[in-house]
């Protein structure tokens, strides 16, 4: 039995996967934290228990200031820390100082292994009371629920298609082939205030999520714990009573980490306004609770043309909300070349 040190910051993503890496079921385990991490809109040692499945109660929460290395130290020699057991130190979060003060503090220990692991190595650097690279052994991966209790999230998703692939394939073909989804007569329909039909909400936009979804599922055999669409997340940190605080299209974890795509029909007309601009905007919005890790993808059906005005502001914004990439009807014509790219987006292997 040992006991695991945790240092907590707004980040709980490289804890999750540092304890699911080390932890044995019998382990005890030790947050070192900080007053604005427990607050009450952020309640980290409460996120990261939830996202782990341990029993809060049984957690040691202590809270050490976080920018002052004699009051760390002084908080950490506080606690009754025996020299006979044995602790193993994961120093990945927090800021430096807490780190270096953690470091500092446990180093003194022959029992301490004292450990460092960016999420993105598959070795874990050990700094104590050697210094080694050690070979990710255990194959730790996150699904989509484990991830998203880790940045405060409930959820709910689908899985399930409206409709079979096909009838989703068939509309976007015509979608191709017309140049825009305003020349597709069942689209055109459909937005009508007359059309009433139950498959109203489909034909108008959730045809292409599905269609999206079911690409990416099939093309990166990714399983259901692990992508969805239709997602609806809802902050443990809210007291208003409302369904959800954030709606995502499709999210994907591949590697350990999150990939979110926002996407969108518009016709030839739509892209003369703010269009675009409006559905970069809401996905960066969305995303920036989402941690650290997390990719933003758009997709837009609809032809972007040669615009060159367009283009630069396309790229501006892009750069500006950090997305990842925007990809127009013009990309969904060579498919191939459209998959090739988000291979490199993910760095998948076959």
């Amino acid at each position: 039995m040992a006991v695991i040190i945790s240092i907590l910051s707004d980040q709980l993503i490289p804890n999750v996967l540092f304890i699911k890496q080390w932890a044995n079921k019998t382990d005890r385990h030790v947050f070192i934290t900080t007053a604005e991490m427990e607050s009450e809109n952020k309640m980290k040692s409460v996120v990261l228990a939830g996202a782990l499945s341990i029993d809060y109660t049984s957690i040691i929460k202590l809270i050490v200031d976080a920018n002052t290395p004699s009051l760390i130290l002084e908080n950490l020699k506080i606690f009754q820390w025996p020299d006979d057991e044995k602790y193993i130190v994961n120093i990945t979060g927090g800021n430096k100082i807490m780190s270096q003060m953690v470091s500092l503090y446990f180093s003194k220990y022959e029992t301490a292994n004292i450990y460092y692991w960016p999420i993105e190595r598959d070795f874990i650097e050990q700094l104590h009371p050697v210094i080694k690279s050690i070979k990710i052994e255990k194959n730790i991966t996150l699904n989509l629920e484990t991830y998203f209790k880790a940045q405060g999230y409930s959820l709910t998703r689908s899985n399930k298609l409206s409709y079979p692939f096909e009838k989703a394939n068939f509309i976007l073909k015509s979608v191709l082939d017309a140049g825009t989804p305003e020349l597709v007569e069942e689209i055109t329909l459909a937005k009508s205030e007359q059309y009433l039909a139950s498959d109203k909400e489909y034909l108008t936009g959730k045809w292409f999520e599905e269609w999206t979804y079911f690409m990416l599922k099939e093309t990166f055999k990714i399983k259901d714990e692990f992508i969805a669409f239709n997602i609806k997340l809802k902050s443990i940190y809210t007291h208003r009573k409302i369904e959800n605080d954030n709606e995502l299209d499709i999210a994907f974890i591949y590697k350990n980490k999150l990939y979110v795509w926002e996407l969108k029909v518009l016709n030839s007309r739509s892209l003369k306004g703010n269009s675009i601009g409006n559905v970069i905007y809401k996905i960066s919005s969305v995303t920036q609770s989402l941690g650290l890790q997390a990719t933003s993808i758009v997709l837009i059906l609809a032809p972007f043309g040669t615009s060159k005005l367009r283009k630069d502001y396309i790229t501006d914004v892009t750069k500006l909300m950090r997305i990842k990439k925007v990809f127009s009807l013009e990309d969904l014509i060579n498919k191939v070349q459209f998959i090739s790219e988000i291979k490199k987006m993910i760095q998948y292997e076959q």
